[in-house]
């Protein structure tokens, strides 16, 4: 019976290290990924449309009351439809991840000027990834946190095509493992 029990409870071991080992190839893999933006095709905040917004004439009365609302009731929330690719390196393309939640901030000229979560599990492979992502937004406090104007700004100023801010994407992904959700200790930028 003694035999039995150490033999079970080896061949567990060795499973155990078995997904141990899997889970550190896998984690590897996509903390040391090459991740860019290919396409951004969709940006909506409370169902208006910031993609097609130059200026701040842009925006109609009812954008701007939907905007409003949103921010009084503090809801700001976007949805985001982006192409997201992800090269893993020679040996790796076969690999997926799971990310449970994902952190991200919007850098303009190296400073935060809004970050979010997404709290929907979101499935990423080697290649294009086109992923629709829904997030509160909190607007950066040292930039005067969120306002109507400050709402018009960043749209405008994202849609520009001179004297545009150096505009970085930062993304920290909380990843499904065989030992559960694994969050990456620091931020990835996503270069465009």
């Amino acid at each position: 019976m003694f035999t039995k029990s150490i033999n079970f409870l080896l061949v567990l071991i060795f499973l155990l290290a078995g997904f141990a080992c899997k889970t550190k190839d896998d984690l590897d893999a996509f903390r040391e990924a090459k991740y860019s933006l290919e396409r951004v095709d969709q940006v909506k905040v409370n169902g208006v449309e910031l993609m097609d917004k130059k200026r701040p004439e842009d925006f109609s009365f009812s954008d701007a009351a939907l905007l409003l609302s949103a921010l009084s009731d503090n809801k700001l929330k976007a949805t985001s439809t982006l192409g997201l690719n992800v090269e893993l390196g020679e040996g790796n393309e076969d690999r997926t991840m799971t990310v449970t939640e994902l952190k991200w901030q919007l850098l303009l000229d190296n400073e935060k000027a809004l970050s979010g979560v997404v709290n929907e599990p979101v499935e990423l492979k080697h290649g294009l990834n086109v992923l629709t992502l829904s997030s509160p937004l909190a607007f950066s406090e040292e930039r005067g946190g969120a306002s109507l104007n400050n709402i018009l700004k960043l749209a405008t100023v994202l849609n520009k095509e001179e004297n545009r801010p150096q505009v970085t994407l930062q993304i920290k992904p909380t990843i499904l493992t065989s030992v559960g959700p694994f969050e990456l200790p620091a931020f990835i930028n996503i270069k465009k």
